[in-house]
């Protein structure tokens, strides 16, 4: 059996304030938390990463080890204030 991965465009069309529950591969997961991460460089808020993600994110614990460990590769990747 071959394992489909749905598009961003459908993944954004399942998630998008649907209120209902979706459940998303961990592949879609990821597609999904890359799109969030561009917006959230281009100045969106924390709080509109959608909550299929996080539901999956909850569900997931190797989803979840891989997200923890990329939000500490960008925080050691943010610039350290100069002190004077």
């Amino acid at each position: 059996m071959t394992k489909v991965i749905r598009s961003l465009w459908q993944l954004l069309l399942l998630t998008y304030d649907t209120g209902k529950p979706v459940k998303l591969t961990c592949e879609e997961c990821f597609i999904l938390l890359g799109y969030d991460a561009d917006l959230l460089a281009g100045g969106a808020s924390l709080e509109e990463i959608r909550p299929a993600v996080k539901q999956h994110l909850a569900l997931c614990s190797e989803c979840r080890t891989k997200f923890d460990e990329w939000l500490e590769q960008l925080d050691g990747e943010q610039p350290q204030p100069h002190s004077n």
